[in-house]
């Protein structure tokens, strides 16, 4: 015999529910640790300098399920990834200055109906409530025009607690690589790995940051030997 439950008791079961199920989500997979962890069994290698200082590097597989955090050389001009599987990667570089320099494969350039680009924008804008303000860098399409990927930033400058619920004395921002599936005129957000998750000193009038699409950090097959991409090369207005 199945016991009766009052109505708390029921609504406090849907919500344990409720987080069960979005814990074993893909959208929600990425809420925990973003880098994967090297093996060091793995003999792969990327290398590489710039001319500006960077904070961060990350290594995207093409599978976009692993990403690897570089370790910062020649005073944060140099990245070297280690201990890399083979397999395709693809750059993220995030400069001192407030430059994201990425080479992701995320298809074709696209160019939606009216229509279809609103229902995207609605799609990303809801996809988390925690940030309130977001920046859709690029988008690529697949070649069936029926996968959409998204390079996106997010941001949340002001009301930003700690799980005790004092206030964290910081805005957070994140980078995402979104996967949203064509549905005649609509999208349906299908995953998102995030590549980016950092506290940044509260300021003012906060801004998005600064994207350049470089194709020297795309598609870099990675096997066995190190890999040295030497310097890469930045537009004239960023390489100072």
């Amino acid at each position: 015999m199945i016991p009766k439950l009052s109505h708390p008791k029921m609504l406090r079961l849907c919500v344990m529910l409720l987080l069960a199920l979005c814990s074993a989500s893909p959208l929600f997979a990425q809420a925990g640790r973003i880098y994967t962890k090297a093996d060091y069994l793995d003999t792969g290698a990327i290398r590489g300098h710039i001319a500006q200082e960077l904070t961060h590097a990350m290594a995207v597989n093409h599978d976009r399920v692993h990403v690897f955090l570089a370790d910062l050389t020649e005073g944060g001009r140099g990245f070297r990834f280690d201990h890399l599987p083979v397999g395709k990667y693809d750059l993220v570089l995030i400069t001192k200055s407030g430059v994201a320099c990425e080479g992701l494969a995320l298809g074709e350039p696209v160019t939606l109906s009216e229509t279809s680009a609103k229902n995207l924008d609605k799609r990303i804008s809801v996809a988390d409530s925690f940030f309130n303000r977001y920046k859709v860098h690029r988008t690529g399409i697949s070649p069936d025009g029926e996968m959409l990927l998204a390079f996106v930033e997010r941001f949340r400058a002001n009301d930003v607690l700690k799980g005790s619920g004092e206030a964290l004395g910081q805005m957070i921002r994140r980078f995402e690589i979104i996967e949203l599936a064509r549905a005649t005129d609509d999208w349906q957000m299908t995953s998102t790995r995030h590549v980016y998750r950092e506290g940044e000193p509260i300021v003012p009038k906060p801004q998005f940051r600064k994207s350049i699409h470089l194709p020297a950090l795309s598609n870099l097959l990675v096997v066995k030997n190190p890999k040295d991409l030497g310097e890469i090369a930045l537009p004239a207005e960023f390489s100072n």
